[in-house]
């Protein structure tokens, strides 16, 4: 092949991997995810069922590893950017739709695909306990939101958003996200919320925005599951959710879509007209 007709070499930013590094560090977390099964299982073995849930977040390892030893910015590399009042506003008005449309989805998709009885997380969810509840929410709803966005939406999105499309981007963050999740059942439902994720991460380039919509959701799953059915009966029947909170959702979405679009379109011109290096959003 000719020189001419090679594809130009894209300069990246010192805080953006190469797509080959990014490989290597996908494979690494991959190992570092079954190497997290057999300490989860040790520390099951020596503490019980919920010390286990330390071992979820060991996969952020490998990436963090290699931000530190190449000396690149923490902030930048995982997507730690800062974001304004209206936009903190907004992405938590968003948990309001999606999380109710959401939840509908999951209920209609496990009429079509029940959840196998040994698949029940409910037990590993109860709290009974001030250590539960330290444990569950503190790994499962804060640390776990926080790993899972700097890994996909912030490290992985933000790469392929150099190497390739956008769209490409988000969605590949989006399957890489299902798929770590190790739960067939929920492959379509998390998919899509990693696209509501990787959507909102690029149009704010930040990760903050989807670390409030994932750790928001990850608590009201965890309220949920430690309610007794007849408590929720303002929110849901035995089936499906209240028609009249769906038609909320519905009429809510776009309005708070559309205001969290603008309010990050504000933020970026405010910092463009701040800095005159115009750097601060990297598309």
């Amino acid at each position: 092949m000719k020189k001419d007709d090679m594809e130009p070499e894209i300069k990246l930013p010192a805080h953006v991997l190469n797509i080959k590094d990014l490989s290597q560090i996908l494979l690494l977390t991959l190992a570092m995810f079954v190497a997290s099964i057999f300490f989860g299982a040790l520390m099951v073995f020596w503490a019980g069922p919920k010390w286990g849930l330390l071992a979820e977040v060991l996969f952020i390892i490998p990436a963090v590893m290699i931000v530190l030893k190449r000396k690149m910015s923490f902030v930048r590399s995982f997507r730690f950017n800062p974001i304004s009042w209206p936009v903190v506003f907004y992405s938590i008005l968003i948990v309001v739709p999606v999380l109710v449309l959401g939840d509908e989805m999951d209920r209609l998709l496990n009429m079509v695909f029940p959840l196998p009885n040994w698949f029940d997380v409910r037990e590993l969810m109860a709290i009974r306990s001030i250590t539960d509840a330290v444990l569950i929410i503190g790994n499962g709803v804060i640390i776990a939101a926080l790993a899972e966005e700097m890994l996909f939406r912030g490290m992985i999105q933000q790469t392929y958003e150099f190497h390739r499309d956008t769209a490409t981007a988000i969605a590949v963050s989006a399957i890489l996200f299902a798929m770590l999740h190790f739960n067939p059942w929920w492959m379509i439902q998390i998919t899509l919320l990693g696209l509501v994720l990787g959507y909102m991460a690029w149009k704010s380039a930040s990760i903050w925005p989807t670390v409030l919509l994932h750790g928001i959701n990850n608590l009201l799953s965890t309220i949920s599951a430690n309610t007794p059915e007849e408590k929720l009966s303002w929110y849901s029947a035995s089936v499906h959710v209240h028609w009249y909170w769906l038609v909320f959702a519905g009429i809510l979405v776009i309005p708070a879509f559309m205001g969290f679009n603008k309010a990050c379109e504000t933020m970026h011109q405010r910092a463009e007209k701040e800095s005159d290096q115009g750097g601060y959003r990297e598309e």
